[in-house]
């Protein structure tokens, strides 16, 4: 048994993915585990499609096994989103390789770069340059410019690139046995608004979604399928401004210490939130009254989503304590059956399997709790809530086990 992991949205689970999947067979692998965001994403908004849905995509897209990421890293920078998924994929424990796209397509220049980013060299100047009014990004850019040239610093300005990068980095410094392997991306590159004949980005073709046009031609014939029907049953699409008000509320109502405990937070930009939030009426508006040089507009998505979540920075400063099986097929039975006997962490089949846990894994849990709860409110048709206790695993083919409590 080979198994190769690869950490994922799938928001949708779209032609690129098949791709990737396929090649992945092709490099090796028997077996497929996925590691995959729940209902919110890094992109600090909830995922177009819930994680039940895109769970029963990945299977019938070619994956064996669908592991949660927790949203506590699923939500957060690409260093920590990052860092959680190399660590399950670690704790898997039969898991011999990391596979992942990226722009590059190179993995001697993913290391190269990974090798850049941990010297000293880099970090004086990185240092140098975040004293200047600039983001975290560009200030990346220009430390490796100095030190490598302009070739090596335009492969930071795509976003596979640098998770590729933060993938690398979290599988030394867990001091994993994981093998890392890339290949280029197929088609159209992260949140380019333009498709590449049947292939389109994620962001591209969840604007076609909420805007009611044709995206068929994007998806695998299942993805679409799958897709159409939680449209008619009123499950999708979810979005951001469908959580307009309740966000408002949460930051209207929050105190000095609920900002000053959110992950992410720094250089008083709570402070911008609290003030400017008491007298706008939209996410759109408030988004333009707080943006900074610093502070892109993704990192302010996930701060907004990080209050509304009720995270904390502490939720998100431990490694995930779990592993939460969401799917699986035929194949996935393999890796479960030699998960029990290498995972270096619970597996979690179902809720009662949490309160013989610890606390920290019992809060972990809350939390995922509290983000499908309030996901529950944005479906265009309100959803039951109390789902992450009840909701049934995923089994091949859209068959599904019995009930999970």
């Amino acid at each position: 048994m080979n198994v190769f992991s690869v950490i994922s949205e799938f928001n949708p689970f779209h032609n690129g993915h098949k791709y990737l999947i396929n090649s992945m067979r092709e490099y090796g692998a028997t077996h497929i585990a996925a590691i995959m965001s729940g209902n919110f994403t890094q992109r600090g908004e909830p995922a177009i499609l819930d994680k039940y849905e895109r769970t029963r995509q990945a299977l019938n897209g070619g994956v064996d096994l669908v592991i949660l990421l927790p949203v506590t890293h699923a939500t957060a920078t690409a260093e920590l989103f990052a860092h959680g998924g190399v660590s399950i994929a670690d704790a898997i424990g039969c898991c011999s390789t990391l596979f992942f796209g990226s722009e590059c397509g190179e993995i001697e220049k993913i290391e190269e770069l990974c090798d850049i980013f941990e010297s000293i060299e880099f970090k004086t100047w990185l240092l140098g340059y975040l004293t200047g009014n600039i983001t975290l990004a560009r200030a990346r850019e220009l430390a490796v410019t100095n030190m490598r040239g302009k070739e090596y610093a335009e492969l930071l300005r795509a976003p596979n690139n640098i998770l590729a990068i933060e993938y690398m980095r979290a599988i030394r410094n867990l001091k994993s046995n994981i093998k890392p392997m890339t290949i280029t991306r197929l088609g159209a590159l992260h949140d380019n608004a333009e498709p590449v004949e049947n292939c389109a980005s994620s962001s591209f073709i969840r604007s076609l979604l909420e805007s009611g046009l044709e995206y068929g031609k994007f998806l695998p014939e299942d993805s679409h399928k799958i897709t159409e029907n939680a449209i008619r049953e009123r499950k999708a699409p979810v979005t951001l401004e469908s959580l307009e008000r309740v966000i408002l509320y949460r930051l209207r109502t929050m105190s000095e210490n609920d900002y000053r405990n959110l992950p992410d937070i720094s250089e008083g930009i709570e402070n911008r939130v609290k003030n400017a939030v008491m007298n706008v009426s939209s996410l759109e508006e408030l988004f333009d009254k707080i943006k900074t040089k610093r502070y892109t507009t993704a990192r302010l998505r996930r701060l907004i989503l990080h209050a509304l979540l009720t995270l904390k920075e502490s939720d998100c400063k431990i490694l995930p304590p779990y592993i939460r099986v969401l799917g699986f097929n035929e194949r996935g039975k393999d890796i479960l059956r030699k998960m029990r006997e290498t995972a270096k962490i619970p597996i979690v089949m179902k809720a009662q399997d949490i309160k013989e846990l610890d606390f920290e894994t019992r809060r972990s849990f809350e939390c995922e709790c509290i983000a499908d709860d309030i996901y529950a409110l944005a479906s265009p048709k309100t959803s039951r809530f109390g789902k992450n206790y009840t909701a049934n695993i995923i089994i091949d083919d859209n068959k599904e086990a019995g009930n999970q409590k």
